[in-house]
Order: C-alpha cells, then structure tokens, then sequence
C-alpha cells in the first residue's frame, strides 16, 4: 500500500499547490502512468506537467485522440494514429540556427514591439487512454477571442480529417465560419470579469527574465526546470497570441533551453516552413518545437515517445501529442 501511495504522489501531474487549477483534465502521460500503478511492473517515473489552459484550452485538452485505442495489455493497436512531421534527414547551410532566430525576432521587436492579444487560435491532438467509443475522436481546434469589456467568445470544432493541413475556424467578429468541421462547442462571455473569464487577465512582461518568472507562477518550477519552461510556453500560447516582444522574449527563452538540439527545416501540419528543434524530456518523451525562421514565432510543439513501451503497444516515435497554433 505505501509504494502505490508513494506512486500516486509521483504520477499526480498536478501539485497541491497550483491554485485554482488544479482540477485541469489530465493529459495523456499523467493518464497513462495513473494506469500503470496495478501493474506489476511498476517503473517508478515522474510527471512534472502542470500546463495551464484557458477555458478554450481546457476543453481541447480533455480528449483529442484521433481514432486511437489504447487500453492496456492485449488492447487492440492504435489505428489512423498521426505520424511525426518528417525532417529532413540531415542540417543544411539553409538551416537557421536558434540563436539567429532569437537575433531576427529582437530586431523586428525593436522595429515593431506590438503588443500581445489575450486569446488564442490552435489545433490540436492527444493520445487516449480510453477504449471504446470514447478512444474515437478527432484532432481540434479551437478559437478564443476577447474584448476590451471583458467579453468573449469560444468555439471549438472537430476537425475533418479528409481535409488536414489548415484552419478550419474562419477567424472575425462572431458568427464565425467553419470549413470541413463538426463545431462541438460554443460560448460567449458577458462584460466584465466573472467566473467564465477571470483567468490571466494580466498582461505579460517584457524582458524574456520577467517572462520566465511570469510562466514560473503559472507552471511552477518553469524558473529551473527546462521542460517545466516548454511546457509552460506551450500553455501560454493556448492562451495568448504572442506580439513581437514576447514572440522575441519566448525564442529567447528557447535558445538557452539546456538540451535543445537542432533538427532542420520542416513543413508543420498546416503547411508553414519552419525550423525544427529536438528537446528530450523525462524517461520516454521527446519533443520537437518549429519555429517560424523570420520572427521567431512557436509554429508547433509535438511531443513523441522516445522509446517502445510493448505494455500499452506504442513505439518509439509515436506521437503523443501536438499543437499547432495559428496567429
């Protein structure tokens, strides 16, 4: 009984003391290692993923699997899963390094510095853990705009995937259009600050020092801890659209990411070049995180298993989740 309680204590993805969002969906590792405390085979791993969500991200977070069943020893394989985005197979002289992605982005926030928008436009999809009917789902995407009142609006649709590779949510005042989508939900917020609204209504800082101890409050232990940091930035851009002084600030961020290596150019899920990074996380995990060349915008983050677990049928390279945002 202590070692599975003491095993619960590692797997619980989000720590007593992250305030009122603590009650967030789990994401597909916490998922994945709360199933494995029954098991035997117990590996003592550690999840450190406190993302933070808007109430837009929060309910695309919940389950975006696509067409996946994965559901423990004997579970039937994952099908239509997506594949990781190909690279090219070796750096090229056309290959941008971070640190001159970081020197472009200043240079345009200096020209420009622009001013961040507290919304956010994404697609999105995770690994399920579930079987059945509810391990059938699809990738999303969802659009959350706000007013200067305080009002605002979410909608959230189901991709179509006959049709991948661009937004599917038509952008502007509401109605909005959907293409090629089934909407699964949509709200609107009155005026003013109330319970729907009141998450992270202030502005963030300039200077990429004051933005890592911004994100820290958010994600806690992002202020020292190079994976707690992606996956704060990664919470952030669900919730905001960087200006040209953040888009600076993050890329900044990145460049001194201990770990982060270079994986050369790639085309993103909606078609976008960018420049791609490896980072590898904790035991199993690995990232890939495209950059936008010119100004230093985070194109995607996709997250991919770094080894094969036999237990729950995934390999190593298997996706396990992604997000690509749109400005």
């Amino acid at each position: 009984m202590t070692d599975e309680l003491d095993l619960l204590r590692e797997a619980d993805p989000v720590s007593a003391d992250t305030g009122p969002w603590r009650d967030r969906p789990l994401d597909a590792r916490a998922e994945l290692l709360l199933r494995r405390l029954p098991s035997r085979d117990r590996r003592r791993r550690t999840v450190r993923r406190r993302a933070v969500w808007s109430l837009g991200a929060a309910a695309a977070a919940t389950v975006v699997a696509l067409a996946l069943t994965v559901s423990g020893t004997g579970s039937s394989p994952a099908v239509a899963a997506p594949r990781p985005l190909p690279l090219m197979a070796h750096a090229s002289r056309a290959d941008v390094s971070i640190a001159e992605i970081a020197r472009r982005a200043r240079a345009a926030a200096e020209e420009s510095p622009g001013k961040s928008e507290r919304g956010s436009h994404f697609q999105s999809w995770a690994l399920s853990m579930k079987s059945g009917e509810d391990a059938v789902t699809l990738p999303r995407e969802s659009l959350t705009r706000w007013n200067a009142d305080g009002s605002g609006s979410t909608l959230e649709v189901a991709t179509d995937p006959r049709h991948p590779g661009r937004p599917v949510i038509e952008d502007g005042p509401p109605p909005r259009t959907v293409h090629d989508g089934k909407v699964l939900s949509e709200e609107r917020y009155p005026p003013g600050i109330n319970g729907a609204n009141q998450s992270y209504f202030e502005d963030p800082p300039a200077g990429a020092s004051a933005l890592r101890e911004y994100l820290a409050v958010w994600s806690p232990g992002a202020d020292r801890d190079p994976e707690e940091l992606l996956s704060a930035i990664g919470a952030f851009r669900t919730v905001w659209t960087p200006g040209p002084r953040q888009r600076a600030d993050i890329v900044t961020l990145l460049s001194g990411l201990e770990g982060l290596r270079p994986a050369g150019e790639v085309t993103d899920r909606l078609g976008r070049e960018g420049q791609g990074f490896r980072f590898t996380g904790t035991p199993g995990s690995r990232y890939l995180i495209v950059l936008d060349p010119d100004d230093g915008g985070v194109l995607d983050i996709e997250e991919t298993f770094a080894r094969d677990d036999p237990e729950y049928r995934v390999k190593a390279g298997d996706v396990m989740s992604y997000t690509a945002y749109i400005p």
